[in-house]
């Protein structure tokens, strides 16, 4: 802004700079595409080591060529990856209903079954907050990762609405998305919730209920309050205090067990008001009828004592057995308790007393020797008793199983385990689908961002590798799977790398494993003919951690892909990623040995090889582009060449949009020409191209010649940039002659 001058002294203006230096984009982030284990479907995900990898898609698995891929991408030298899993044909991600909310796992297969859970509660949220106000816990017990949303709302006009946090692409779940799954149910669900009132402990209690049938028929007669059993042992799978409902009861009343005379005979508490007597099904509700239990105690003590550090336990057991006796669970909770007391207060302890009833009562527990301060038996019991939900229909707390007001969850909510109980009226187990992904889930929907175009929501990615598009047969590994075909698959990812800017590394199929195989592919049978990808060929064999390190053939793109990381970061885009520098780590031999007149034939076709060389051992051999045999005269011939055009193109594409809407004259000519000359130059002292000065390296241009009125009229301005690029000295010529002995005169 100019100075307007107004009292007499000095003045300092600070005036723009025409520098805009252009940074130089990364060469070298890979994206692969294919099945993994497990991991979010159809998202690239950035990974950094192969840590990454495996804390995000599970590791390495035998079934999954990408899982291999991404490894050895990483051990040969590569330092940020994206990888996006496509998953199996058919698959689907396991699913729990928790009141009206549907949750589904965001990586579909049968991993996530019972791994995944659901926690629902209102700890913290005041008891003015909205009523339809809840906490979410979404856990992983696969790796253990504890994502926490506090106070959500079931109410979709406010901004905190559970669907709309979830399913964030940014700051929602990385492990579910949740869907409403039809109107909110306002009745309360078959559970029982404990309450306190001791200021030793603040508790509260949760046990599901879920219904199971008994084995065998009963014969009922009408009007009759006993029932005798066939093939039905009441003593074991029946309790007083219990009740049952007939199937053929069309009232769907429970009628309450008042005794267990022996094994078949039982007594009901009423008269069995069903209209026929025919033999029927009972069904039982009982506690011990779903293995799914939660508790929250937060532990405080009386003012008078210095207060400890606040503790909450949960005791779970999922898919484990739940007591069938009050004195059998009342023992559990007691060794649960005890067990975390002993970490935050060593010598602190809990007694828990029995239980009266199956479906309401009392518990008692006293904690003993809480830290210093008065004798704990001047501390009263605390006392749990149970009651049942409360709260104004359509709330949080009745619609998802929650006390009024509630304290604690109500239980562990398991995707895909098929239980049914409490609020969680349906779970469904994930699919792992007929087959390993084909050739349209591997291409996917460019719409829908899927498959190959997940990587459109990629800022930026150079290199390309698909090992499933060249996926071996499961039941011979010299075939290739029928459910692929790679050609379908290279064109449409080969049409993704040139508007990306990025290079498709191609593997040769399993059937090409000669020399004459592999002329008929490169020359008849590869689908695709681009400068912005190249074809490798042999396959590699290295070894099978899942195997006890038995060699296995692979696709050779993850090595290779390492390979143009390592060469990048020690020498520059510029150089060939082959030569005996180009050692392939961990390669133990190839599915065909090639040798010189071998590679002489493969070689002028535009054919990638890799050689095994005495003392360097396994190298890259090859450094042409798919356009780059001897009969085209690409300008576009080596891969260093079209990389570095590449990387030059990507750079000013992202360094010159600050000159978009500026006037359009000699001022921004100008600027243009000095930032771009400034980049190019650093580029030409690096080494990246040909000559001894730089008016032989590069050339920038940017004046009335290249823009004229009529590009100016059209709102455009033209930058000629030329550079002359280095070309690998693929044949070393060394002439040898001797030299006839020389007569002195």
């Amino acid at each position: 802004m100019a100075i307007m001058p107004t009292y007499p002294g000095v003045y300092i203006e600070e005036l723009p700079s025409l520098a805009r230096p252009i940074a130089g984009v990364a060469t070298s982030i890979a994206a692969f595409v294919g099945y993994t284990s497990r991991g979010i479907d159809n998202r690239a995900e950035l990974l950094l080591s192969f840590s990454d990898y495996e804390r995000l898609f599970g590791g390495i698995a035998s079934h999954s060529e990408l899982s291999y891929a991404v490894q050895q991408f990483f051990s040969n030298g590569g330092s940020q990856a994206y990888v996006v899993r496509v998953p199996r044909t058919g698959a689907l991600g396991a699913k729990v209903t928790v009141a009206n909310l549907l949750f589904t796992a965001l990586s579909s297969g049968i991993w996530a079954d019972g791994q995944l859970l659901i926690d629902v509660d209102r700890i913290g949220i005041p008891p003015t907050a909205e009523a339809t106000a809840f906490n979410l816990t979404v856990t992983n017990l696969d790796d253990n990762t504890v994502e926490t949303f506090p106070s959500l709302s079931l109410d979709p006009a406010r901004n905190n609405y559970v669907v709309a946090v979830i399913n964030d692409p940014d700051t929602g779940s990385q492990l579910v998305n949740v869907a409403t799954a039809g109107a909110l149910s306002t009745s309360a669900p078959p559970t029982t919730t404990g309450t306190v009132g001791s200021d030793i402990l603040s508790a509260a209690v949760t046990i599901a209920m879920g219904g199971t049938a008994v084995n065998g028929t009963v014969a009922v007669t009408n009007g009759s309050n006993a029932i005798t059993g066939t093939g039905t042992n009441f003593t074991t799978d029946l309790q007083v205090g219990q009740s049952v409902v007939f199937g053929s009861d069309t009232t769907g009343t429970p009628y309450p067990i008042t005794a267990i005379t022996d094994a078949t005979h039982l007594t009901l508490g009423r008269a069995y008001t069903g209209t026929t007597a025919a033999s029927t099904t009972v069904t039982h509700w009982t506690t011990t009828a779903t293995k799914d239990f939660s508790l929250v105690l937060s532990v405080s003590q009386p003012t008078t004592v210095p207060p400890p550090l606040p503790l909450t336990i949960r005791v779970f057991a999922q898919n484990g057995p739940i007591p069938q006796t009050a004195a059998g669970l009342a023992a559990q909770l007691e060794s649960t308790i005890n067990a975390t007391l002993a970490v935050r207060w060593p010598g602190a302890s809990v007694r828990c007393g029995a239980i009266t009833g199956s479906t309401a009562g009392t518990w008692r527990i006293r904690v003993n020797g809480l830290l210093p301060g008065p004798p704990s038996a001047s501390l009263s019991d605390a006392i749990l008793s149970f009651t049942t939900p409360a709260g104004p229909a359509g709330d949080a707390a009745t619609v998802l199983g929650l006390a009024s007001p509630a304290t604690a969850n109500v239980a562990h909510y398991a995707l895909g385990t098929g239980h049914a109980f409490g609020s969680q009226t349906a779970s469904v187990a994930g699919s792992d689908g007929t087959s390993l992904p084909g050739t349209g889930d591997l291409v996917g929907d460019e719409l829908a961002f899927t498959g190959i175009y997940a990587l459109e929501r990629v800022d930026l990615f150079n290199l390309l590798s698909i090992p499933d598009a060249t996926r071996a047969s499961a039941g011979n590994p010299a075939a290739l799977d029928n459910n692929v075909d790679p050609n379908a698959v290279y064109s449409a990812a080969i049409s993704l790398c040139q508007r990306r800017r990025a290079m498709l590394l191609v593997d040769a199929p399993p059937p090409v494993n000669t020399v004459s195989a592999a002329v008929d592919w490169k020359t008849s049978g590869l689908g695709v003919h681009q400068e912005n990808g190249a074809a490798y060929f042999p396959r590699l064999r290295l070894p099978d951690p899942l195997n006890s390190f038995q060699p296995r053939t692979f696709a050779p793109s993850g090595v290779v892909a390492g390979l143009y990381a390592r060469i990048d970061a020690s020498r520059g885009v510029w150089k060939a990623p082959a030569g005996t520098e180009a050692t392939l780590t961990g390669v133990q031999s190839m599915a065909y040995k090639l040798n010189d007149l071998e590679n002489g034939v493969l070689n002028p076709l535009g054919l990638n090889c890799a050689r095994i060389f005495p003392i360097y051992g396994p190298v890259m051999w090859g450094a042409r582009t798919l356009v780059g045999s001897d009969a085209e005269g690409s300008q576009w011939k080596y891969v260093p060449i079209r990389r570095l055009a590449l990387f030059i193109e990507e750079s000013l594409y992202r360094g010159t949009k600050w000159a978009v809407f500026e006037p359009n004259d000699e001022t921004l000519w100008a600027q243009l020409r000095l930032n771009i000359g400034v980049f190019m130059h650093d580029l030409f002292r690096r080494g990246a191209f040909q000559g001894q000065s730089p008016r032989d390296a590069y050339l920038v241009k940017c004046d009335k010649d290249t823009t004229t009125q009529s590009d100016i009229d059209r709102g455009i301005v033209n930058i000629l940039v030329g550079f002359a690029p280095l070309k690998p000295a693929e044949f070393v010529i060394i002439q040898i002659q001797q030299l006839a002995g020389q007569l002195q005169t």
